[in-house]
């Protein structure tokens, strides 16, 4: 009998410490940073393990798109939202992928609307103009002539006082 139980500890803690070397093997990033892209894509794949595989668009240099793997399915839930858009993605790079495609796991995202940033630019551009009646007049007609939507976004700019 003690033979067996010398045998049985032994078999249990040599998986214990293969389960937790595995662990650390599957779960260390070695590397971290973020891209900034237009999010292209992002759908959960899998057969057993489902997982949230992505792609986005860099836009210019060597490789034109970048894939990654978002092992929080919350935060893919947030993230799908913003398809089209431009995100800044943090993610970790592990040093082997099991269940997922890529080595990058994403960690966590924000817009990156330049949008928003110009239209904040303009609205405040048009405050200083407003300060002087005769350039506005003088402009008005000017921006009539050659962009008459460029209007329609300065009259939005008076709206937000």
């Amino acid at each position: 009998m003690p033979m067996k139980k010398k045998i049985i500890s032994s078999l249990i803690l040599l998986s214990l410490i293969s389960a937790g070397v595995c662990y650390l093997v599957l779960n260390y990033s070695y590397s971290q940073g973020n891209r900034v892209g237009k999010l292209v894509k992002l759908s959960k794949k899998g057969f057993l393990p489902k997982t949230w595989e992505g792609t986005l668009d860099l836009g210019s240099g060597d490789r034109l798109t970048w894939d990654f793997s978002i092992h929080d399915d919350e935060l893919a839930e947030r993230l799908v939202k913003h398809s089209g858009k431009m995100v800044n993605l943090e993610y970790r790079e592990l040093l082997f992928k099991i269940f997922y495609l890529t080595e990058y796991d994403v960690t966590s995202f924000s817009l990156n609307d330049k949008n928003e940033n110009d239209k904040d630019l303009l609205c405040r551009f048009v405050k200083v103009l407003r300060q002087n009646k005769g350039i506005v007049e003088m402009i008005r007609p000017m921006i009539l002539e050659h962009d008459s939507k460029l209007l329609d976004e300065i009259r939005g700019c008076q709206n937000e006082r």
